[in-house]
């Protein structure tokens, strides 16, 4: 059903449903549906509650109905946990009785195959039909702890806390919950989506945005269908809340690695990577990481700068993280005069007072409680990282308790690692028990400080500039790709592509089509040495690497002989390649970039922008966008390549001419939003001039889609 006309929002009624039907509710104790029915017993459900099995006449207690149409009253909500061949039928019923909301728990549609795909179709259409939102099918179920009700047949109740959850996996879930469990963490919402049929994570982060009990948002999340939705509602929530993400698997788009250098550095992992930059959604690469970070964000206030304090009590655990401050982006604060001068009056002579701040291996409590309290009031503060390594002489309970009174009051965020093994496993459940974030090394715990440092930054982020259109020339692109199309072609010639840049005002160097040695020697001179000279052939996507492309050439007589050499060089490594002609251009100098787009499945349009040249792919200095761009995105771009400092000037050179450059990314991303019919598009390189000077595309590959049957 995602992807159809949308079905009004009814998400109250899937989360605070005032009355539930479990459908193949079971006497049974190893049935999923008795489970289901006891978990929501066991919440304390105050809603009415219906079993509807017409087998039974009471399951645990209740009346039981034969079908939900039996049910006197209005049911909000139903569960279904009846086999997949009865599923159409059982919504069938919920439609006629008016149910709002359905969660169906049952497998056996399009995970299985095609058969269960169509099964999957009609119950879409049977829902649409009647207006009910669906979460599933073949899904764990949902909770929602300040409702009172667990709707899933999950075996570990989840605590009651400020943190959303949303994953496609039934068995993720499964494991975040006793996870959880295990660290104290508690939920307000926990979601199952499984195949999203209907409600997937894009209305998700629009229902939970707004949602006061839910203070930071985790995402398990394998794939999506409507990308471009989901960037939408994630740059929105991100704005007030932060959003974590565990991304999973690969998308068909993954493996077009198409024709492009472009196209091979776009697989679906990038793609989502920077649909979530974009978007401000902070990325992790597996639950622990997840965890870490979302303990210190629903506990923890976020920080208001970047300066990191450090307090141990060994050293070698404040170097580890100090080290670990540098490797995730993050300052060792400095501290003022007077911080010092107070943390010297009770630190003992031995103690390191600057940052990082080592109290000594026999440090007391007082002694830690006076240098945090210090750091916390200096100015350069914006967050506290309190190190304890269990030396004979500490009492590590103490310190522990003196750190829990900072749960809930800390002006700003303090993380802990109380780094060792069994002497730390009481003192580690006090601080978990009062809602202290502890990781058991020091760079898990700056590695979460990092995140709401990211978050914060994203949080202040522009505003989403009015992105400028730029004049263009539809009718030469038009008559470009109809003519290739005509031709029975995808690819186009090079001349072709740059003629669909030209027409978006992207300037190309001085060139013209040579069929022979005499007129590629007119154009040389008629264009002005030195020249390059590349093969021209529609067949061809690499020139270099068929030694098709002569740079440099400053005479007639170099011309001549390397006419010659450069075709026989060509037709040697691609004999069934169509030739026709040679390209004489101006030879262009500048620093090379690239520019390209691939459309992804999913997203759409996918900016790249990066270190250019022959050895792209090998460098793979590169950054990709989601389009349409605005002027802040396409300048951040530039500013994330290893490489920038070669575009302002590094050395002693002059800066590059990037407000032309940030003008020819947004042309290009103007364009393959005006233009979907272009499936890939990449100006390798493009020559940047010095400061004032303008760009140049020297290169243009671009493939169209094929035409609709």
């Amino acid at each position: 059903m995602t992807g159809s006309q949308p079905l009004c929002f009814q998400m109250r009624e899937l989360f605070e449903p005032t009355s539930v039907a479990v459908i193949g509710a079971s006497q049974e104790n190893n049935k999923v549906g008795h489970i289901i029915l006891a978990n929501l017993m066991e919440s304390g459900f105050k809603g009415g509650l219906y079993p509807i099995n017409p087998r039974y006449q009471e399951v645990l207690g209740l009346k039981c109905f034969p079908t939900i149409t039996d049910v006197p009253g209005s049911v909000e909500m139903a569960v279904v946990v009846v086999p997949a061949k009865f599923v159409l039928q059982v919504m069938e019923e919920c439609g006629q009785k008016g149910v709002k909301a359905a969660v169906i728990i049952s497998a056996g549609f399009k995970e299985v195959g095609l058969e269960g795909a169509q099964l999957e179709k009609q119950l879409g259409e049977i829902a649409h039909r009647y207006g009910m939102r669906v979460l599933g099918p073949n899904c764990l179920g949902l909770v929602n702890t300040h409702h009172h009700m667990n709707a899933t047949f999950a075996t570990e109740p989840p605590k009651q806390g400020n943190i959303a959850i949303s994953s496609q996996s039934g068995a993720i879930c499964v494991v975040m919950l006793d996870w959880a469990a295990n660290i104290n963490i508690g939920f307000s919402k926990f979601v199952s989506v499984g195949n999203k049929l209907d409600v997937d994570e894009g209305h998700l982060l629009e229902y939970l945005r707004d949602d006061p009990l839910t203070k930071v948002i985790g995402l398990y999340i394998e794939g999506t269908d409507r990308g471009r939705e989901f960037l939408r509602q994630a740059e929105l929530t991100t704005r007030v809340k932060p959003v974590i993400a565990l991304k999973a698997g690969r998308t068909s788009s993954g493996a077009k690695a198409a024709s492009s250098h472009t196209g091979a550095m776009s697989g679906s992992d990038k793609v989502y990577d920077a649909a979530m930059r974009q978007s401000g959604v902070v990325r992790v690469k597996n639950i622990e990481e997840m965890f870490d970070l979302l303990q210190a964000f629903s506990t923890m206030p976020l920080p208001q700068g970047e300066g990191v304090a450090i307090v141990t009590n060994a050293g070698g655990l404040g170097v580890m993280a100090a080290d670990a401050c540098s490797d995730n982006g993050l300052t060792l604060a400095s501290f003022e005069a007077a911080t010092i001068e107070k943390l010297r009056k009770k630190l003992p002579p031995a103690a390191s007072l600057y940052n990082p701040i080592d109290v000594v291996g026999d440090a007391d409590s007082e002694r830690y409680d006076h240098a945090i309290r210090t750091v916390m009031d200096d100015p350069n503060v914006a967050c506290v990282v309190a190190l304890l390594a269990p030396t004979d002489l500490v009492d590590i309970s103490s310190v522990a308790r003196t750190l829990t009174a900072f749960a809930g009051s800390s002006p700003k965020p303090i993380v802990t690692a109380f780094v060792g093994g069994k002497e730390m496993a009481g003192p580690i459940d006090m601080l978990k028990a009062a809602g202290i974030p502890n990781y058991p090394s020091p760079d898990r715990g700056i590695r979460a400080l990092a995140a709401m440092v990211e978050h914060k930054h994203s949080m202040e982020r522009s505003e989403v500039q009015a992105i400028k259109r730029f004049e263009a020339d539809h009718e030469a692109v038009r008559e470009i790709i109809d003519s290739v199309r005509y031709e029975g072609r995808l690819a186009l010639s090079e001349a072709e592509g740059k003629g669909i840049l030209r027409a978006y005002g992207i300037a190309t160097p001085h060139e013209g089509i040579a069929k022979d040695l005499g007129r590629a020697i007119d154009l040389a001179d008629s264009i002005g040495f030195p020249v390059v000279m590349k093969v021209e052939s529609p067949d061809i996507a690499h020139k270099t690497d068929v030694g098709g492309v002569v740079l440099d050439i400053d005479s007639a007589e170099e011309l001549t002989r390397s006419y010659e050499v450069m075709l026989a060089q060509v037709r040697d490594k691609l004999p069934k390649a169509k030739i026709t002609g040679v390209s004489i251009q101006g030879m262009v100098k500048g620093r090379e970039v690239i520019v390209g787009m691939v459309r992804d499945d999913q997203f759409g349009p996918v900016i790249t922008f990066g270190l250019g040249g022959i050895f792209v792919e090998i460098m793979k200095d590169v950054t990709q966008g989601i389009a349409p761009l605005d002027r802040n995105d396409v300048e951040r771009m530039i500013r994330s390549i290893r490489a920038y400092p070669m575009l302002t000037g590094a050395r002693g050179k002059r800066p590059g001419d990037i407000p032309a450059l940030t003008d020819v990314i947004l042309k290009v991303s103007q364009l393959s939003m005006e233009h979907p019919e272009l499936e890939e598009l990449e100006i390798n390189p493009v020559m940047v001039g010095d400061e004032g000077t303008g760009v140049t595309a020297v290169d243009a590959l671009v493939t169209i889609k094929g035409e609709q049957k």
